[in-house]
């Protein structure tokens, strides 16, 4: 698979809020730019920022040679509950905001045209965290792109069976995966 990075070109704003969006780059902490406050609900353990729920937004428009490709969106990080939605239709849903996880783009963009991607991210919900957990999309996005036919993801797998200073055996496992675009 390739991979393009995928930060530039967002926008964000808080969400349910009539106000203008603001141009960014992913990673993006959007808790640092809340008033800080004696009163904040979680206090110390959030720098005493009070939390919000976010959105973010970003256009692309994937060259027509790329019809039958596979397409994934990475999101390394985003805090918390977060939903993506392409095009206006949900897309995923990851309640926990420390870890990655992967949008299939597959079938849900249009080659050629303009297309959508809209990020929520809820930190409203406050105390939610022992620490300061920052908020929005605050680590990297990466869109991976292959042909229809490709390696899965986190789908070659080594094992040592043997070693010694001379020689050394292994066990290979590919998975592959063909995908109807």
């Amino acid at each position: 698979m390739q991979a393009a990075d995928f930060n530039a070109g967002w926008a964000y704003r808080h969400l349910d809020a009539d106000e203008d969006w603001t141009a960014v780059t992913i990673p993006h902490d959007a808790m640092l730019y809340e008033p800080r406050h004696a009163l904040a609900a979680s206090g110390l353990n959030s720098g005493w920022f009070e939390g919000r729920d976010y959105e973010y937004v970003k256009h692309f428009m994937p060259e027509r040679d790329m019809a039958g490709s596979r397409m994934l969106l990475e999101f390394e990080g985003v805090y918390h509950h977060a939903e993506v939605w392409v095009n206006g239709e949900k897309a995923a849903f990851r309640p926990y905001g420390y870890t990655n996880f992967y949008v299939d783009l597959t079938g849900r963009v249009r080659f050629g045209e303009d297309n959508e991607i809209r990020v929520i991210a809820r930190n409203a919900d406050q105390p939610n965290s022992r620490w300061y957990s920052g908020a929005g999309i605050y680590r990297p996005v990466t869109l991976w792109t292959s042909p229809a036919e490709h390696i899965a993801v986190d789908g070659l797998f080594v094992r040592t069976i043997a070693a010694d200073p001379a020689n050394g055996t292994a066990r290979i496992r590919v998975e592959v995966e063909t995908t109807a675009a």
